[in-house]
């Protein structure tokens, strides 16, 4: 038979406190304690399923595990396929040339190999890139393809279902889930049209448009962070801290950031950070977080990193 709680009021332990050291708790107490447990089970349960949604979307066919190829297309004629020689060079693709890209000012055409059937061409040929929404992908097997636009240059980016890094995913690792990280902030909305110049990883600017800013305090440190446009009503935080090249990205990680329900607050659950893509593949075009939003403190929550590329 265990022995009985004793009493310890005179300590003035808080409930938990007080359960740790086999202190009797009141009632006021226990419905405390009762509540703290049900928020902490909550978030814990929320955040291993947004978790779970993540791994899912990485693990598909087209996401960020599968992106096996980064090339620049330049004017004129650019030329797709396995052959050695190709401008746009892929040894998963079927042949030595699939197509060619034809790069005419802003305006990019793709033309198929004789022989050579490519899902998803539009009739003409035209392609559209993701400056403007979604691009036009385009698919010869399990291989996918498609124009993206960065630091103003058309570039081809190459998924293809079977890459090793989607094939040989382990999973990723995260810190536990902690409340402290699930911090209401202060929002400051900004004026339309405002934008701010980040770094990428393949060392072009990127401008990327700014909702607002976030602010709270954190052990005495006060933040004040730039959110930056989802698309969907949403912002995203991308920001560094103390534990970037240790125990997280050496960039950085980034953060989704659900509309304000009140327009005077935003909710920062740092337990849902995730790794940039270029954690993950070396073909990513990742956006580097701005100076503003590195912080001077660890963060220990969300995602954390194992390079198991082999690079930086």
């Amino acid at each position: 038979m265990p022995p009985p709680l004793r009493p310890c009021g005179l300590f003035g332990l808080s409930g938990t406190v007080a359960l740790l050291f086999g202190c009797a708790v009141n009632h006021e107490q226990a419905e405390s304690l009762s509540s703290a447990s049900a928020v902490s089970v909550a978030l814990v349960a929320e955040t291993d399923a947004w978790h779970a949604r993540r791994i899912e979307r990485l693990k598909a066919p087209d996401g960020w595990l599968s992106l096996v190829g980064l090339e620049p297309l330049g004017p004129g004629l650019n030329r797709v396929g396995r052959a050695s020689d190709s401008e746009i060079r892929y040894d998963g693709f079927p042949r030595d040339q699939i197509g060619t890209f034809i790069v005419e000012g802003d305006r990019v055409r793709f033309v198929s190999a004789s022989g050579v059937e490519i899902e998803g061409l539009p009739p003409g040929g035209e392609i559209r890139s993701d400056a403007n929404g979604d691009p036009t992908v385009l698919s010869i097997g399990e291989i996918r393809f498609h124009v993206i636009v960065r630091g103003g240059r058309p570039w081809v980016r190459i998924k293809d279902a079977a890459a090793p890094t989607l094939v040989n995913f382990k999973g990723l690792d995260r810190f536990p889930v902690n409340e402290e990280w699930r911090i209401v902030a202060t929002f400051v909305p900004a004026a339309r049209g405002q934008f701010i110049g980040m770094d990428t990883v393949i060392g072009v600017r990127e401008e990327g448009a700014i909702a607002g800013r976030a602010r709270f305090e954190h052990r005495g440190v006060n933040v004040d962070a730039v959110l930056l446009e989802a698309g969907d009503g949403g912002s995203l935080l991308r920001f560094g801290d103390t534990t970037n090249g240790k125990e997280t990205y050496v960039i950085g990680r980034y953060l989704y950031v659900e509309p304000s329900a009140d327009g005077k607050t935003v909710v920062l659950d740092f337990n849902r950070a995730y790794n940039p893509p270029c954690a993950l593949t070396a073909f990513a075009t990742c956006t580097i977080p701005p100076d503003s939003n590195e912080f001077p403190f660890d963060v220990d929550a969300g995602e954390r990193w194992r390079n198991e590329r082999g690079t930086p």
